[in-house]
């Protein structure tokens, strides 16, 4: 009897010490969250990367076309070497020139107080696993109150 007992002690012992915690990496989600209007027709972005990983993940490169009221208004492409931390959030802060089209529905949408529909669309590559992810995001910005040029 006590030599079963031991045994059974043993086999719990030896499975508590299993793996630790899990690692799962996830597609990570980016969405633009604020743009700011240059005066010489560019834009300041900022890109929010949500991870909704365990692990934490290194952007490694973007290649996206944002759109603006279903019209294209720039491609975003370049080397980030931005760490995000496990199920965190991440600001790339970048400048692209804007197509004149997508600047003139920024000035007017900034004058008028409206909102402004948005897409950002392509690939962001992302390590623990060197992946390029798929990403498609819309949603829509509006102006920022009290501060000029910037829509939120």
């Amino acid at each position: 009897m006590a030599r079963w007992f031991f045994l059974l002690l043993g086999a719990l012992l030896l499975s508590a010490c299993g793996g630790g915690p899990v690692k799962r990496v996830f597609p990570p989600e980016l969405r633009l969250q604020e743009l700011r209007l240059q005066d010489d027709g560019r834009v300041a972005l900022q890109l929010r990367v949500q991870s909704f990983s365990t692990v934490p993940s290194e952007v490694q490169a973007y290649a996206l076309t944002l759109e603006m009221a279903g019209e294209p208004a720039a491609t975003l492409e370049g080397a980030a070497s931005t760490t995000v931390l496990p199920q965190a959030a991440e600001i790339i802060a970048l400048e692209a020139p804007l197509e004149a089209g997508a600047a003139t529905r920024v000035r007017q949408a900034l004058a008028n107080g409206t909102t402004l529909r948005y897409r950002v669309h392509g690939s962001i590559t992302v390590e623990p696993n060197g992946r390029a992810y798929p990403i498609d995001y819309s949603s829509a910005l509006s102006p920022a109150p009290g501060l000029e040029g910037v829509m939120r």
